[in-house]
């Protein structure tokens, strides 16, 4: 076994950091702002159209996602990774340092709204660039036999960011009147993504290298997008979007509508839902490092096909329980709660490593960056996809019916792929 260098250390905590504020700043709406909607839009709004408004939010930041992704994941491929990193994170950080002076529905109507939308639309685009471009740097100079713990490392940066936000917006709700907390409490929460992503700017730049294995490379290409839309790279990239999509849409459904569903639905207060949802990630910390780890052992493939089959049975029926209040008291509501967040959301601590481990160094960034986001592009647009439903199935089951077509996805996009567990990334 090799011996990990502090080189290779500093770039693990490198690409942690920036999934950790990658995923602060994509998921500020779905905690932050949900108890100060009502700021945004007119307090007799329809339930289901402040659902759509709130999802639209979210989904804007989704969507330029893949932009960012083609954008900085080629320059990472061309000129360097740590470079486009540091363009990427310090682009969202003042985008979303912008968002905190936007004012509500009763000074600019829906257009508060709209300018919300554009600017996350923005920030989306930078944040393509952060863990396209940081995470390949750190999973190509992994050791072999740690690549997929590492992977689960990495990516329990989400979580870990969800928990932080709960915290904070939950100490916040507790400070500030509901009032307050509606018109100027979630923008103080947003004020401290940009000095998370001021420090992750600084540290990059002061401690971590560039790519010992990205600098080996003789013959770079000029055209890394070319070639990764081109013969077997381009096979290998509609495997990866296959399954991505129903990661995607797993992530949708239960990271985008559990808090509507607490607040709106089973008339769960702002604070109980914000504990439950803290409580949940908590779990899912480790989740992700676990599935990484586990992946390792039994390989990418196999840990893809159990965990697809998790998604798209188990949690969806806890998941159907719980819209349908089947639940007795408090503990069965966290327990219910961080099975489905924990058990459906887990498979995400063996992207990292898996996609990584698809292609070869000179289209790698751009291959990540392009196979983990341009799936969005379909599933994030659920919001939609759960209204059309709504004409067969009740609105409230809609999302349990894209929980059970997430699973499907899983376990195909995984059967159709190789194991890459024992891959050379030098090769």
């Amino acid at each position: 076994m090799s011996e990990v260098t502090l080189d290779q250390k500093r770039m693990l905590k490198a690409a942690f950091l920036t999934f950790f504020i990658d995923m602060f700043d994509v998921y500020l709406p779905i905690t932050v702002l949900a108890p100060a909607m009502e700021h945004f839009v007119p307090k007799s709004l329809p339930v289901s159209e402040v659902s759509t408004i709130y999802f639209l939010i979210f989904t804007a930041t989704l969507i330029g996602r893949p932009i960012g992704a083609f954008l900085f994941g080629h320059y990472s491929d061309a000129i360097g990774r740590k470079k486009m990193g540091l363009i990427s994170i310090s682009g969202f950080s003042m985008v979303t340092l912008l968002l905190i002076f936007i004012p509500g529905f009763q000074t600019l109507g829906y257009i508060s709204v709209a300018l919300f939308i554009l600017l996350r639309f923005i920030d989306g685009i930078f944040l393509g660039g952060g863990y396209t471009s940081i995470v390949p740097l750190a999973i190509e100079n992994a050791p072999k036999e740690k690549r997929g713990l590492w992977g689960g490392i990495i990516g329990s940066g989400y979580p870990v960011a969800f928990v932080l936000i709960s915290i904070i917006t939950l100490l916040a709700l507790k400070i500030f009147p509901k009032e307050a907390y509606q018109v100027y409490g979630w923008r103080i929460i947003f004020v401290i993504g940009v000095l998370l992503g001021v420090f992750i700017v600084y540290y990059i730049h002061k401690l971590v290298p560039e790519s010992t294995i990205w600098l080996k490379v003789q013959d770079r290409t000029k055209s890394p997008l070319k070639e990764l839309f081109s013969g077997k790279n381009f096979v290998s990239l509609l495997q990866v979007l296959l399954l991505m999509l129903g990661l995607w849409f797993q992530i949708m459904v239960v990271a985008g509508t559990m808090s509507i569903v607490f607040i709106k639905q089973l008339n769960i207060s702002p604070t109980l839902t914000t504990t439950v949802t803290l409580v949940s990630y908590l779990f899912l910390i480790g989740g992700y490092i676990l599935a990484g780890w586990v992946s390792q052992k039994i390989g990418r493939k196999t840990a893809f096909i159990i965990l697809g089959i998790l998604i798209g049975f188990f949690t969806s029926l806890l998941y159907y329980l719980l819209i349908a209040g089947m639940y007795k008291n408090m503990f069965i509501l966290f327990l219910f709660s961080a099975l489905i967040v924990t058990v459906s959301s887990m498979a995400w601590g063996i992207v990292p490593s898996y996609i990584n481990e698809r292609f070869q160094t000179s289209v790698r960034a751009s291959a990540y960056g392009v196979g983990y986001t341009l799936s969005i592009l379909i599933a994030s647009f659920y919001s939609f996809y759960m209204l059309a439903l709504k004409a067969i199935v009740p609105y409230k089951y809609t999302q349990i019916v894209l929980l059970v077509f997430a699973g499907i996805l899983v376990i195909i996009g995984a059967i159709l792929g190789p194991e890459t567990k024992e891959i050379n990334m030098e090769q």
